[in-house]
C-alpha cells in the first residue's frame, strides 16, 4: 500500500504502556495541598500525567510519520529545509503546554475533594420529589408533588468527570483540533487514523477521563479528521459521548468472527482459519509444508491436526503459538514429527504454565484484598462447573436415553449452557481462557436465550474430562449441561451490594441489582450513600507478607519458570510491556534473590544481552507445588 497517495496519516500508542508509566508521576504536589485529598490527588495526578504523556506520544508519532511519509510534500510547502515545519508543530505543542497548570486555579474555585463522591441531599422549593425503597418484589416507587426540589450531587457527577472537565481545560483538544488538522492539512493528509493498543488494560476510570478528555472530542469535534481504531475486549471499554451506532465494531473471537445459523459451520470455519495460519507461517519461515512437520498417516489427515489446535486454542493465534512450542520439545526436538499426542499433552502442559497460575499463584500476589477476594470466587465457580461435569461424565453411561448411547463409554463433558443474561459472570473466565463461548440458541424449553461455552481443552486434560460436544447433534443440549444454576448459587453466595455511606452500610441482594440502577444506585434506605457491588467476605488462604509480591513480578517469574534463560526484549514480547519495564523489575527481583543475571552470547545473531533466570529461592518458593 502507498500510504503518500491516499493521505493518512496512521499513529499507535501503546495505551497501557503509557499508563503504566504515568504512575510514576512527575509533578510536584505542593500547589495541590489542601485543595484535594492525598489518595485522590495522587490519582488525579497520574491521570494528568497520563494524558501529557499520551498527548507527547501524539506529537512524536506526527513528526516522526510525516517527515518519513510525506518529506516531498513538506519540502514542497515549507522549502526544502524541514526545520520551518518542526517549528511550527513544536509552536501547537507548547500552545497547549500554556495551560498546564490552570487546574490548580480551577481546583480552588470548584473545591473538589472527598465529599465529591458522596451523594449529598440538598431540597428547595417548586419541584416534585419521589420516594422509593427496594424489597424483595423489586422496587417500590411513590411520586408526590412537594414544594421543594431534591437533587443529589455527586450521584451523576463523579469525582471522574470533575477531574476530565478541569484537564479538558488543561489539554484543551479544540487546539490539537484545529492547529494539527490546519497544518497537516496543508501537506495533503486527508484524515488522521489513531490506533490505540491495549485500550482495556487501564483502569476503568482513568479510562474514562481519557476518553472523556481526549478520545471523545477529536472524535466528535473534528468532522472525522481524526479516526480512532481501538483494540478492546469486549465489555470492557467506555465510550463516553460517542455514539456507539456510528462505530464498527470488528470482533475477533471465533464466535462472532464467523457468524453462521449453524455451530458446525462456525466452527469449520475457524478451522480453515487455523489451517491458513499453519500453511502460511510454515511455508514463510521454514520453507515447508504443514505435513512436513505433522505426523500425517491414513487414519490422521493436516485437517484432523487443525481442528485439535482449534479445540485447544480457539484459533487465537498467540496460543496456537504456545501449543505448537511445547509439542515442539516432545517431538521435532527429539527428531520425531508432531503427533495428536503431543498437541493434547501441550494443551495440559500450557495450562498448567500459563493459565492456571492466574488462580494458583493468587496468594503470593500483593494487590487489593477485593482483588483477590474475586479471584478466590471464581476459582470457587470454576470448580463447581469442573465437578458438574464430573458428575455428568459418572453418571451418563447409566442413562438410557438414545441421546446417549452413541457416547457411553467415553461420554464428553465438557460443554455446558446458561442463560445469557447471566454473560457477564462468566466473562473473567472467559477472558483468561478458562472457558470459551462458542454459540447462542434458544432454549428447548423456556425459550430463553442460552449462551453455550467449553471448558479449556487442557483444563479438561488435567481433570479427566472428555472434550466435545456428542455425536447426537441434541447432546449438548440436554438439561443436565445447564449450569444456570449454578451460577445463580454463585452469585447468591458470593456477591452483595452495599451502601458506601459509612453511616448506613446496607446490605442488598444482588438480585436487586436492575432496581437499584434505575436509581443510578442510590441507596433507598439512607438516600445518600451510593451502592456499589462487593465480593462476600471470606477468610482467604494466604502466605507471609514478605513474600508477596507484585501481579506482573509473578508473571516475570512464571515466563523465567517456563524457559530460562531469558533477555529482556524476548521477555517483554511474551509479557506484552516494553523491555524497559521488564529491566527495572528484573532489578528489584535481583534484589530479593529471585533472578540471577549474567551477560551472555548465546544467538550470534542478536550478539551479546543480558539473561535472567530464576534461582534456587525463587522455584522454592514460588514453584514447589
Amino acid at each position: 500500500m502507498n500510504i503518500e497517495k491516499i493521505m493518512i496519516n496512521f499513529l499507535y500508542i501503546d495505551v497501557k504502556t503509557i499508563f503504566e508509566q504515568s504512575k510514576n508521576f512527575s509533578y510536584d504536589s505542593t500547589p495541590y495541598r489542601n485543595l484535594i485529598t492525598s489518595s485522590d490527588l495522587e490519582r488525579y495526578l497520574i491521570y494528568k500525567t497520563f494524558l501529557k504523556q499520551i498527548i507527547e506520544q501524539i506529537k512524536s508519532e506526527v513528526k516522526t510519520n510525516t517527515l518519513k511519509f510525506f518529506l516531498a510534500n513538506i519540502s514542497k510547502i515549507f522549502g526544502t529545509g524541514k526545520k520551518t515545519y518542526e517549528i511550527e508543530l513544536e509552536n501547537i505543542f507548547n500552545e497547549i503546554e500554556k495551560n498546564e497548570f490552570i487546574d490548580v486555579q480551577i481546583l480552588k474555585e470548584k473545591n473538589v475533594n472527598q465529599s465529591s463522591n458522596q451523594n449529598v441531599e440538598q431540597k428547595n422549593g417548586n419541584e416534585s420529589s419521589s420516594d422509593f425503597s427496594v424489597g424483595p418484589n423489586g422496587v417500590s416507587i411513590n411520586l408526590s408533588d412537594k414544594n421543594n426540589n431534591s437533587f443529589f450531587e455527586g450521584n451523576n457527577n463523579t469525582l471522574e468527570e470533575k477531574y476530565s472537565e478541569i484537564l479538558l481545560k488543561c489539554f484543551n483538544p479544540t487546539i490539537i483540533l484545529t492547529s494539527i488538522k490546519g497544518l497537516l492539512s496543508k501537506i495533503g493528509i486527508k484524515y488522521i487514523v489513531i490506533c490505540l493498543d491495549d485500550f482495556s488494560e487501564i483502569e476503568e476510570r482513568a479510562m474514562k477521563v481519557f476518553v472523556d478528555t481526549i478520545i471523545s472530542p477529536l472524535n466528535n469535534w473534528s468532522d472525522e479528521y481524526f479516526k480512532f481504531k481501538i483494540a478492546a475486549y469486549p465489555g470492557r471499554i467506555y465510550l463516553g459521548d460517542i455514539d456507539p451506532q456510528k462505530i464498527e465494531q470488528i470482533r475477533l473471537d471465533y464466535y462472532d468472527l464467523y457468524q453462521s445459523r449453524r455451530v458446525t459451520d462456525i466452527q469449520a470455519e475457524a478451522q480453515r482459519s487455523v489451517k491458513k495460519l499453519l500453511t502460511t507461517r510454515i511455508q514463510y519461515f521454514c520453507k515447508q509444508p504443514p505435513e512436513y512437520f505433522f505426523d500425517i498417516t491414513t487414519k490422521v489427515t493436516l485437517d484432523d491436526y487443525c481442528k485439535m489446535l482449534f479445540d485447544i486454542t480457539s484459533s487465537v493465534p498467540r496460543n496456537v503459538g504456545w501449543i505448537l512450542w511445547y509439542a515442539y520439545q516432545n517431538s521435532i526436538s527429539k527428531d520425531q514429527k508432531i503427533t495428536l499426542k503431543d498437541l493434547e499433552l501441550a494443551s495440559e502442559k500450557y495450562f498448567s504454565d500459563s493459565i492456571n497460575p492466574y488462580f494458583s499463584k493468587n496468594i503470593f500476589m500483593r494487590e487489593p484484598f477485593n482483588i483477590k477476594l474475586e479471584k478466590y470466587h471464581l476459582k470457587e465457580l470454576l470448580q463447581n462447573i469442573i465437578n458438574s461435569s464430573k458428575t455428568n461424565k459418572r453418571e451418563i453411561p447409566n442413562l438410557d436415553s438414545k441421546i446417549f448411547q452413541l457416547d457411553k463409554e467415553k461420554p464428553p463433558t465438557s460443554h455446558f449452557y446458561i442463560d445469557s443474561n447471566f454473560e457477564e459472570i462468566l466473562s473473567s473466565l472467559e477472558l483468561n481462557f478458562f472457558i470459551t463461548k462458542y454459540n447462542e440458541q434458544k432454549d428447548q424449553d423456556s425459550q430463553k436465550v442460552m449462551s453455550f461455552y467449553s471448558l479449556n481443552y487442557g483444563l479438561c486434560m488435567k481433570e479427566d474430562i472428555f472434550y466435545g460436544r456428542g455425536s447426537d447433534r441434541k447432546y449438548v443440549i440436554q438439561r443436565r449441561f445447564n449450569y444456570t444454576d449454578i451460577i445463580k448459587k454463585y452469585i447468591s453466595s458470593a456477591k452483595q451490594i452495599k451502601c458506601q455511606n459509612i453511616e448506613c452500610n446496607k446490605i442488598y441482594s444482588y438480585e436487586t441489582l436492575q432496581s437499584l440502577q434505575l436509581f443510578n444506585m442510590l441507596c433507598p434506605t439512607c438516600r445518600v450513600g451510593n451502592c456499589e457491588i462487593e465480593h462476600v467476605s471470606v477468610d482467604i488462604p494466604n502466605v507471609s507478607e514478605a513474600i508477596q509480591i507484585p501481579e506482573f513480578d509473578i508473571n516475570l517469574l512464571n515466563s523465567l519458570n517456563i524457559e530460562s534463560p531469558q533477555y529482556p526484549s524476548a521477555l517483554a514480547q511474551e509479557l506484552d510491556c516494553t523491555y524497559q519495564k521488564v529491566s527495572k523489575r528484573s532489578i528489584k527481583l535481583k534484589e530479593l534473590g529471585l533472578v540471577s543475571s549474567e551477560k551472555r552470547r548465546l544467538d550470534t545473531k542478536i550478539g551479546e544481552r543480558t539473561y535472567y533466570t530464576l534461582t534456587e529461592k525463587a522455584t522454592t518458593t514460588y514453584f514447589s507445588e
